[in-house]
C-alpha cells in the first residue's frame, strides 16, 4: 500500500474555520494470491411485504422473477434465499440456499412460492436480518439485499432500533455485505443508509419498480465477479475517522473504528481515507503538504458522515470543497428526502467527477455578507411607525402559504351562507403602517400583522353599524397575515414601502437595502428581500435547558383557566356576550366571521390546480420524557380523563365533566379509579399534580409556584381563599382568572420571542444547529430507544432529532396545503 498526505480546512457555513485536517491516502491493492480459489456466492434478497406495498407487491414479484432469468445465465454457481417481512413474527424465508438453475427450472415450486407471496400488516425489518444470519455459512461471501418502503416500527421503534444494532454488530464478523434499498420518499433513508455504512455496502432511494429491479440486479451481477476477499483496516492511534473509497465499485463508508471491506471483485481499485485532526498551528506549520480543498477525500467524508447522522459535519464538509452549487442545494437539508438527495449527489460526483465542471466552484466559501432578513425585520419593528407598505402591490404579487378562507358557512348542499354583515376599510389607499412581525414558534416563518382600521356594515345595503351592546364599533380592526418567510424560504421578493424618518432612512441606506443618494419623503422605494441571508451565522443563541417543563406547566394552568372563561368575561355581562357574538365580535371586540374553506372538495380542488401542497418543516423542542408541547392535554378532556364532577347532594356522576363546573357550590371533584387499560404517560405525571392543586384535592403548591413566577399572585390569594372556605365572588375569581392568563401569556411569548423562536428560525434556515450546540443527529428509533416515555405521531416518526442536555430538538416534515 502506498501513502500520500494532503491537508484540508473544515469551514462553518459562515466561511469561518472551524476545524483542521490531515489526510492520509492509502491506495488499496487486491494481492491475488490474496483472493481465496473457490468461492461460492450466496445471494440472500429480503423484500418488504408490509401493508403499504400492497399497491406495488405484484410488480415486485415480477421483478423478482426477471433478475432471477437473468442470473441463471450470468452466474449458475449463484445460490439464492428469499425472505420476506412484515409485522413482528411474520417473516418467511420462502426458500434457501437454492442454485438459480432449480429456482428456474420448469413448473419450480420456488416460482410458484414468489408469486404466493401478498401484503399485510406493519414493518419488522430486524426478524429478517435475524433470518437471513442463520442462513450464512463461512467460507463462502454473502450478499444481502434489504428493501424497505417505510419505518421500522413493529412491535415499536424502539425495540425495532435495539434489534438493528444487535444484529448489524454480529454481522460485522460474517463475510456478508448489506446493500440496502429505500423504496418511496417515505422509506427511513438514514436507518437504511446506516446500515449499508456499518456493513460494508450502499443504500440507494428507488423511486419506482425499475429501479428497485436495477439496485437488486446491481447486487446480483457483482456477485458474479466478486471474491471472498475480506479486509479489514484497523484506524490507527494517530487517526480520528476513515473512508473506504471505490469509484469502480460504487462504495462509500466510513468509521471511528476498523474498517472492514467486502463485495470487490479482482479488477476494483479501492482508497483509503484517514483523517487526522489537528491544530491550526500544525496545520500552518506544515507548508510542504498540499492543501486539497475541493478534492474527492472531502466529498468522501462529507458522505460517510451523512450515513452515520453527523449533519452539521456533513454540511461544512460540503461547504469547505468550496463547491457553491451544491452547498446552496443541500445547506438546509434536515429530512429524510433533503438527506436522500444530498447523499445521491455526493455520490455522483464521486462516482462521476466529470459533473464538477458543471458546478460553481469558488476559491472560498460562498458566503452572502450582506445584512440578514432578521436583521433588517428589527430595523422594520423599531421604525415601523416611520415606514409606510404599498399593500396593493403587496397583494398583487403574494403567494398565500395557506387555504384560501372565505367568510360564511356552508349549508348541506355546500353552497356559501355569508354572514350578514361586512366591513369596510375606514382609510382608503394603496398604504398602511409597516405591520407587526412575528417568528412562528416552530416552523422558520415569519409573519407580517398588519392592521386596518374598518367599519361594519349591513351586507345588504351597507347601512352601518354604530353601537353593539352598549358600545361604539365604528372603530374596528381587521388583521391580516403576509408570510414572509415560509420554512426556511423568502415568500416575499421585495417590498415597496415610503419613508418618513431621515435617521430610519440614513440607516437602510447604510444597510445597502436602499438604493438612493438622498432622503425623500415623497420617493418610494423597492426594498429587496430575496438576495439577503435569512439569518446571521455568527449569532450565539440562548440555552434552552429546563425550559421545555416551564413551558408545559404554564400551557396547562392557562388551558385550565381559558377553559373557564371559554363563555365569562370580566367586562360584560351574558346578554352583552350574546350581541357581540351576533355582531361577530369576540369578548375582546375581535371581528371575528366565521370562515370556511374557498372549495367544497379537496380532491377536486387539487385536481383542477386550485389547490396545491407543500412540505412544511416542524422544529419543536421538547424533553427527554415528553416530545413536545402538542402532547399536552386540553384542560377539558385531561378532566374527564382522570377526574369525576358528582353532586355534593345527590352524589350524582356527571358524564361531562367540564371546568366551568370548578366553583359551582354543589359540585365536586375527585380522581377517577385508574382501569385496566388505561396506560399513566410523562404526560400524566406532570398534569395531575396541577389539576389536584387547582381543584383543592391536594394541596402541593404547584398552581401557586407557577402563577407566582410569572406575577399573577393576585389569582393564588383568590383561590386559596376559595379552597379555605371562604366565599369568593364569581366576579373576583373570573377577573383575576383574567389578569393571570394576560401574564402567562405575556411570559410565554417573552420565552419564545427571547430564546425559542430564534433557535427554531436559525435551524428551520440554515438545516444546522448552531456550533454552540454539540448534538448527533437521531431517527426516532434512536432516540425512542435511548428515552422510552417518549410518544411519536405519524410525522414525527420520520423525524431528526437531537439530545441537547436535557432537551430534545425534533424537526419533521408535514405535508401542507395552500391556494395557488
Amino acid at each position: 500500500m502506498s501513502t500520500q498526505t494532503a491537508k484540508f480546512i473544515l469551514y462553518n457555513l459562515a466561511g469561518k474555520e472551524k476545524d483542521y485536517y490531515l489526510v492520509d491516502r492509502v491506495n488499496l491493492e487486491i494481492k491475488p494470491n490474496a483472493i481465496p480459489k473457490k468461492t461460492v456466492a450466496h445471494s440472500i434478497i429480503i423484500i418488504d411485504r408490509s401493508g403499504s406495498m400492497s399497491s406495488d407487491i405484484d410488480a415486485l414479484k415480477d421483478t423478482l422473477i426477471k433478475l432471477l432469468t437473468l442470473d441463471e445465465y450470468s452466474n449458475s454457481q449463484l445460490v439464492i434465499s428469499l425472505i420476506s417481512y412484515s409485522s413482528q413474527g411474520d417473516v418467511t424465508c420462502h426458500f434457501q440456499r437454492i442454485p438459480i438453475q432449480e429456482v428456474m427450472s420448469r413448473n419450480s415450486p420456488y416460482l410458484e412460492e414468489i408469486q404466493k407471496i401478498s401484503a399485510s400488516y406493519l414493518t419488522c425489518i430486524s426478524q429478517s436480518l435475524q433470518l437471513a444470519k442463520t442462513l450464512i455459512k463461512v467460507g463462502e461471501l454473502t450478499a444481502i439485499t434489504l428493501h424497505s418502503d417505510g419505518y421500522a416500527n413493529d412491535s415499536s421503534p424502539t425495540t425495532e432500533i435495539k434489534a438493528l444494532d444487535a444484529i448489524c454488530n454480529e454481522l460485522k464478523y460474517l463475510d456478508v455485505f448489506v446493500n440496502t434499498i429505500a423504496y418511496s420518499p417515505y422509506s427511513d433513508f438514514k436507518l437504511l443508509a446506516k446500515i449499508a455504512n456499518n456493513l460494508s455496502g450502499s443504500c440507494v432511494q428507488a423511486g419506482n419498480i425499475k429501479e428497485v429491479y436495477d439496485a437488486i440486479y446491481s447486487t446480483a451481477n457483482l456477485l458474479t465477479e466478486a471474491v471472498g476477499i475480506s479486509i479489514e483496516e484497523a484506524l490507527g492511534s494517530d487517526y480520528s475517522y476513515q473512508v473506504f473509497f471505490s469509484q469502480t465499485a460504487k462504495k462509500i463508508y466510513g468509521t471511528s473504528q476498523t474498517l472492514k471491506i467486502l463485495g470487490l471483485k479482482p479488477e476494483d481499485e479501492g482508497i483509503i481515507y484517514k483523517y487526522k485532526q489537528v491544530t491550526k498551528d500544525a496545520y500552518e506549520q506544515l507548508q510542504d503538504i498540499p492543501v486539497m480543498q475541493n478534492h474527492e477525500s472531502v466529498y468522501a467524508f462529507a458522505k460517510a458522515n451523512l450515513a452515520e447522522g453527523n449533519l452539521n459535519t456533513a454540511k461544512y464538509a460540503l461547504g469547505s470543497t468550496f463547491n457553491a452549487t451544491l452547498t446552496e442545494k443541500h445547506a438546509k437539508a434536515l429530512t429524510n428526502h433533503d438527506i436522500c438527495n444530498f447523499a445521491q449527489d455526493i455520490d455522483i460526483v464521486l462516482f462521476y467527477p466529470d459533473v464538477l465542471e458543471k458546478h460553481e466552484i469558488f476559491d472560498e466559501v460562498k458566503v452572502n455578507n450582506r445584512i440578514s432578513l432578521l436583521e433588517l425585520i428589527q430595523i422594520f419593528a423599531e421604525y415601523r411607525q416611520s415606514i409606510i407598505v404599498n399593500i396593493k402591490n403587496l397583494q398583487d404579487n403574494y403567494q398565500r402559504k395557506g387555504v384560501k378562507r372565505v367568510k360564511g358557512v356552508r349549508d348541506e348542499n355546500g353552497e356559501l351562507i355569508k354572514p350578514w354583515l361586512q366591513t369596510e376599510n375606514i382609510i382608503q389607499g394603496d398604504y398602511v403602517e409597516m405591520g407587526v412581525f412575528e417568528i412562528n414558534r416552530n416552523t422558520a416563518t415569519i409573519n407580517m400583522l398588519v392592521n386596518r382600521k374598518v367599519k361594519l356594515v349591513k351586507a345588504e345595503d351597507k347601512t352601518p353599524i354604530i353601537e353593539v351592546a352598549g358600545l361604539l364599533v365604528n372603530d374596528l380592526a381587521t388583521f391580516n397575515n403576509y408570510t414572509i418567510v415560509s420554512d426556511g424560504e423568502i415568500n416575499v421578493k421585495s417590498l415597496q414601502v415610503k419613508i418618513s424618518n431621515k435617521k430610519a432612512f440614513n440607516l437602510l441606506k447604510d444597510k445597502s437595502v436602499i438604493d438612493a443618494e438622498k432622503f425623500d419623503f415623497h420617493a418610494e422605494y423597492t426594498i429587496q428581500l430575496d438576495n439577503l441571508p435569512l439569518v446571521p451565522f455568527d449569532v450565539s443563541h440562548s440555552s434552552i435547558d429546563d425550559l421545555f417543563t416551564q413551558l408545559a406547566e404554564i400551557k396547562v394552568v392557562s388551558s385550565i383557566i381559558s377553559a373557564y372563561l371559554r363563555d365569562e368575561s370580566d367586562v360584560f355581562i351574558p346578554e352583552q356576550l350574546d350581541e357581540l357574538k351576533k355582531y361577530y365580535l369576540s369578548k375582546n371586540l375581535y371581528l371575528n366571521f366565521p370562515s370556511t374553506n374557498d372549495y367544497t372538495d379537496l380532491n377536486e380542488a387539487i385536481n383542477n390546480g386550485k389547490i396545491d401542497s407543500r412540505v412544511s418543516y416542524k422544529i419543536d423542542i421538547g424533553s427527554q420524557d415528553i416530545l413536545n408541547l402538542s402532547k399536552l392535554y386540553s384542560a377539558n378532556k385531561f378532566l374527564e380523563r382522570r377526574y369525576e364532577a358528582y353532586d355534593k347532594e345527590t352524589g350524582e356522576i356527571f358524564t361531562s365533566p367540564s371546568l366551568e363546573m370548578v366553583f359551582n357550590q354543589n359540585i365536586a371533584f375527585r380522581p377517577k379509579s385508574i382501569s385496566a387499560r388505561m396506560k399513566i404517560t410523562k404526560v400524566d405525571e406532570l398534569m395531575k399534580p396541577i389539576f389536584d392543586d387547582f381543584l383543592g384535592l391536594d394541596n402541593n403548591h404547584r398552581v401557586a409556584e407557577i402563577l407566582s413566577k410569572v406575577g399573577a399572585d393576585i389569582l393564588v390569594l383568590v383561590l386559596q381563599a376559595k379552597h379555605s372556605g371562604k366565599n369568593v365572588s364569581k366576579e373576583e375569581i373570573i377577573a383575576a382568572m383574567t389578569a393571570a392568563n394576560s401574564k402567562l401569556e405575556q411570559y410565554t411569548d417573552k420565552i419564545y420571542q427571547e430564546k425559542i423562536s430564534p433557535l427554531v428560525f436559525y435551524i428551520g434556515a440554515t438545516g444546522l444547529l448552531p456550533d454552540e450546540i454539540l448534538a448527533k443527529a437521531m431517527t426516532a428509533e434512536e432516540v425512542a430507544a435511548k428515552y422510552p416515555n417518549l410518544q411519536f405521531s405519524k410525522h414525527e416518526q420520520e423525524g431528526t432529532f437531537f439530545v441537547v442536555s436535557d432537551s430534545i430538538i425534533s424537526v419533521y416534515a408535514q405535508t401542507e396545503y395552500y391556494s395557488k
